[in-house]
């Protein structure tokens, strides 16, 4: 997996939005690993993408003038929304990026907002994600709320459509916007006009918190919970915020109630490894301890403040399971035994990569479900978890 800089993914991810200019702050190295993304200095739609590379009197004193001067250099020539990144030497001196963004914006047209991305305070990619959706809240104003709501990760599959025409009906009947990878900037602003904010992709939350705490915009994480309790509470509170009428009976939610209790059966007791890089790692495991499986081992790339509720649901299940930063693809068997992993009768799986035969496998690498929503999303989960076990019996019955 290796330790990545989340300079990378916050690049990417800007990379997909128009109308957002970058300047990378640090050492010749970083603005030469930013050009692995960044490829030109300008962009499709004008956009700009410079870096600020600290001279050996900026890394002792800090870089707080030479800064500005770029900032305004870019604004002459036409950034109007400019994310500067901080990477780790800017950090280690304690230069103050965002008091020097909020500085530049008093008395300019274009704005910025910082980023501070250092990478020794980073795990990895997904910081680059959360850091980079916050920012943007940077670039909002507070305006009239209008009859919009936004759908934040996008919701393309059938349980998507069918939110969309739920909120669609009734005498309300909402505009919906929906952002995910590759959106403009100009759209994107109008969330401070949103009467509530669904988000669909963990990636969002923190974007999501900050615009409720600033703009009294509510949200309603629909990602919370693969349990479907969970997830009828989060269509209810949809509902009740929107007045819509009665919450639709969706597609998969009949569905999940059967495969759940089938699953649930089959793997009771059961004890997992999760080695792959998966987001949402905390509330797929909650979901899996619900269903009285034991995880033994955990590997988070990331781990907010935010998340911590999501920690004590795991407690509350009676499992503490080991957590770590995993550098390398899979655990050794002589590890096992330390984490619990070995407990005779218990049947094993990992979700990640293959680590022995006689252990069950959910492959998945950074991404492990289709970007589904809902009761769909559970589904498609609990039909990986109900192969597992029928491979596992195929194999014994050869």
């Amino acid at each position: 997996m290796g330790h990545h800089c989340p300079m990378h993914t916050a690049l990417a991810t800007l990379q997909g939005i128009s109308g957002v200019s970058t300047l990378v702050v640090g050492m010749p190295e970083c603005g030469f690993y930013s050009r692995y993304v960044m490829e030109t200095p300008k962009g499709p739609d004008g956009e700009l993408h410079y870096t600020y590379v600290l001279d050996a009197n900026e890394v002792v004193f800090g870089c707080r003038d030479g800064l500005l001067k770029a900032l305004e250099e870019m604004e002459r020539d036409g950034a109007d929304a400019i994310a500067v990144i901080m990477t780790c030497v800017p950090a280690l001196i304690g230069e103050d990026i965002q008091e020097i963004t909020e500085s530049f914006g008093t008395g300019h047209r274009a704005r910025a907002a910082a980023m501070d991305l250092a990478h020794y305070k980073r795990n990895g990619y997904e910081a680059g994600y959360y850091e980079t959706y916050l920012a943007l809240a940077e670039f909002c104003d507070a305006s009239k709320k209008e009859n919009m709501v936004f759908l934040l990760g996008g919701a393309q599959s059938q349980e998507g459509r069918e939110l969309c025409e739920w909120l669609y009906t009734g005498s309300s009947s909402y505009d919906i916007v929906t952002i995910e990878d590759v959106f403009k900037l100009s759209q994107f602003t109008k969330i401070s006009s949103s009467c509530l904010n669904i988000v669909t992709n963990i990636h969002f939350l923190p974007l999501s918190k900050r615009l409720e705490e600033v703009y009294d915009i509510p949200y309603v994480f629909l990602g919370e919970s693969y349990g479907r309790d969970g997830i009828q509470e989060a269509y209810k509170k949809i509902g009740t915020t929107l007045l819509l009428k009665e919450t639709p009976v969706f597609s998969h939610s009949q569905e999940v109630a059967k495969l759940e209790a089938s699953v649930r059966e089959r793997l009771e007791g059961s004890r997992f490894l999760l080695t792959a890089n998966i987001p949402d790692a905390l509330i797929l495991t909650e979901y899996l301890c619900s269903l009285s499986m034991t995880p033994c081992f955990l590997h988070l790339e990331e781990y907010q403040q935010w998340m911590k509720e999501w920690k004590k649901k795991i407690l509350s299940h009676g499992s503490n399971p080991l957590t770590a930063f995993l550098v390398k693809d899979s655990i050794a068997e002589d590890g096992f035994k330390e984490i619990g992993f070995e407990k005779p009768g218990s049947y094993r799986f990992v979700i990640g990569k293959e680590i022995g035969e006689e252990i069950g496998c959910l492959k998945a690498g950074r991404s492990f479900l289709p970007p589904l929503i809902g009761y769909e999303r559970t589904f498609a989960l609990l039909k990986l978890l109900d192969g597992l076990l029928r491979e596992e019996n195929t194999y014994a019955a050869l």
